[in-house]
């Protein structure tokens, strides 16, 4: 009877530690969400659907990246991106920092911002703005 409880105990806790590792390599929309929070210091529109998103395990100094590309509704962009334009805490940018390997078409991209703290230190927070319309893509690097 010892045994097979000792059995379990191990397989519960192997099984722990799998689901911890498996949403830390893959994490959920929630994570993503949290990402565009952070960049945009807004919540995530109800429209929203993630087409493509990725994002690096971190490393022991606590160092990732994730990369999101993400559908709104056309009402949705328009709202977002005259807000960002008006933000003073959010800085129009010229491109987007070749930080890892994108997949999308540079010069699709039609708007870019970029926040970061009042020291220039920190995270890399961008917003890219498609010139479809609809489409945004969110990185954030964190050294």
């Amino acid at each position: 009877m010892s045994r097979k409880i000792n059995r379990i105990y191990l397989v519960v806790l192997f099984a722990i530690v799998l689901l911890i590792t498996y949403i830390g390599v893959f994490p959920g929309e929630s994570f993503y969400a949290d990402e565009f929070k952070k960049v945009t210091l807004r919540e995530l529109p109800e429209s929203a659907d993630f087409l493509h998103k990725s994002a690096s395990y971190p490393d022991f100094h606590g160092e990732y990246y994730s990369q999101s590309e993400i559908e709104l509704s056309k009402a949705d962009y328009e709202t977002l991106l005259e807000e960002l334009k008006n933000d003073e805490r959010i800085t129009k940018s010229t491109e987007r920092a070749a930080l890892y390997g994108g997949d999308q078409d540079e010069k699709n991209i039609a708007y870019h911002f970029i926040r970061s703290n009042e020291d220039g230190r920190g995270p890399y927070q961008y917003i890219g703005f498609d010139s479809d319309g609809k489409t945004i893509y969110i990185d954030v690097s964190q050294n």
